[in-house]
């Protein structure tokens, strides 16, 4: 899935919602497919300087519920070692134009750097008591506008903390908390987004890797035309040519949590939880960051993003929206043309945090690793070397070779089979590549912001 934070993004993750009023569903959500092909805007511009971002995309038709409602698939295994994406994709909006007009007379102009993802030319910020307005014409002819926007007051993190924690439904865990403040005559209105990052420390890993010698039995002729030497498929063991121990990974946040601060006496808002992880997910079972956002809105776009929860938590996202019924304040120029979106401006500030697992559980069983892989379960398959390898079953053949697991990018090496190796099994015990290399699941690459 691509990580790009569209609007509809939504409706693949769960979402917690902080003291939002209650929305009923069922009496705003019919089943309407007359936005199919629809444009979607996603727009935010902060008052942090830098460059800024617009999405553009279309809305489009599904088969059915169990193809977008689901995770990722991630097939962790000797047999695919890699991550299939479920359900679909955006339809992204290219070549469209795409700027901002503030009332001070300043013309800001994006352009498209990715598939759908329009960046300012200049970085810059946006400024209070100053108003914005989208205008979006896309290379079909279509012109679209929004309403004028403000920026809301600012407001403060000021503690950003981890609890070990029991969930209401049961599950032992962490829970990232948020104590924020702010003005009291501000909108007291916030959305928050999160980017994570962890450490991932491969359980099986080696300093070494195999090397093919040969792949294939070659046969050495003298001059008569008699095999004079068999030469047989055989690897080597050589140092690991790159960092397969550590890696590090970072994900963003399927959705944001609301919080409504209006509920709240005086300038202060404690314990909203922005992120529970479950005791059994790998992503803390050594060293985790969470980098948390939060925006200040308006009462016009909270709105907005609240009813879109709503529809995110219903049976079917795309089949149930209807005209209407997700109304932003992003529009047609010409009022004939369907469109769904919201632009956006708003105050920012963000404060990251890190713990480690024995932190929060000392002396406790780390988690199991990713995937549904058994690291324990190693394996030594034959080289097809009879030289090397211990003897064949008295019938039928052995298992997938050593070799061709290597060329396949399936096993790595662990440790040395016992000597002479038993019935079909060669000379080396294996893992799952996932279990030695840990670049199967993020890069080995450590961020720059990252502290251990």
């Amino acid at each position: 899935m691509n990580n790009k934070a569209h609007i509809f993004a939504v409706a693949l993750g769960s979402l917690a919602v902080a003291c939002v009023e209650p929305f009923d569903v069922a009496s705003e959500i019919r089943s309407d497919t007359s936005l199919i092909g629809a444009l979607v805007v996603e727009a935010n511009i902060t008052d942090i300087e830098g460059t800024q971002r617009i999405f553009l995309s279309r809305m489009q038709r599904v088969v059915s519920d169990s193809t977008v409602n689901v995770e990722e698939e991630r097939l962790f295994n000797v047999n695919a070692p890699i991550i299939i994406p479920r359900g679909l994709g955006p339809a992204f909006e290219s070549n469209a134009t795409v700027e901002i007009r503030a009332d001070n007379g300043l013309v800001y102009v994006f352009e498209e750097a990715d598939d759908g993802t329009y960046e300012s030319l200049v970085s810059f910020a946006a400024m209070p008591n100053v108003s914005y307005q989208l205008f979006v014409s896309t290379s079909n002819g279509e012109e679209y506008m929004s309403d004028a926007v403000v920026l809301p007051r600012t407001s403060t993190i000021e503690n950003l903390y981890a609890e070990r924690m029991v969930s209401d439904s049961g599950l032992e865990g962490v829970g990232i908390f948020v104590d924020s403040t702010f003005p009291s005559d501000s909108d007291k209105l916030f959305r928050f987004a999160y980017e994570e990052t962890y450490k991932i420390i491969a359980p099986y890993w080696t300093p070494f890797e195999f090397e093919i010698i040969r792949d294939e039995t070659e046969f050495i002729f003298d001059d008569d035309g008699n095999v004079q030497e068999i030469l047989y498929p055989d690897v080597r063991l050589v140092p690991r040519a790159r960092e397969e121990q550590v890696c590090y990974r970072t994900d963003l946040s399927a959705g944001e949590v609301l919080l409504n601060a209006n509920r709240f006496n005086g300038n202060r808002a404690e314990r909203t939880m922005v992120r529970f992880i479950g005791f059994d997910n790998p992503i803390i079972s050594h060293r985790y960051s969470i980098l948390v956002k939060q925006r200040g809105v308006s009462r016009q776009a909270f709105d907005f993003y609240e009813r879109l929860v709503a529809f995110s938590q219903s049976e079917s996202l795309f089949s149930q929206v209807q005209p209407g019924s997700l109304e932003g304040n992003v529009y047609s120029a010409n009022g004939d043309t369907e469109v769904i979106g919201f632009f956006e401006v708003s105050t920012a500030v963000s404060q990251r945090l890190y713990f480690n697992f024995e932190d929060l559980f000392p002396d406790e069983p780390l988690p199991p690793y990713f995937g549904d892989i058994n690291c324990e379960n190693s394996v030594a398959p034959i080289l097809g070397n009879p030289e090397r390898d211990g003897p064949p079953p008295p019938f039928g053949g052995c298992a997938r070779p050593l070799i061709e697991g290597v060329q396949l990018g399936l096993v790595e090496y662990y440790e040395a089979n016992s000597n002479p190796p038993g019935e079909c099994e060669g000379p080396y015990l294996v893992v799952p590549t996932i279990c030695g290399d840990c670049n199967v699941v993020g890069s080995n690459v450590k961020p720059d912001f990252w502290v251990d």
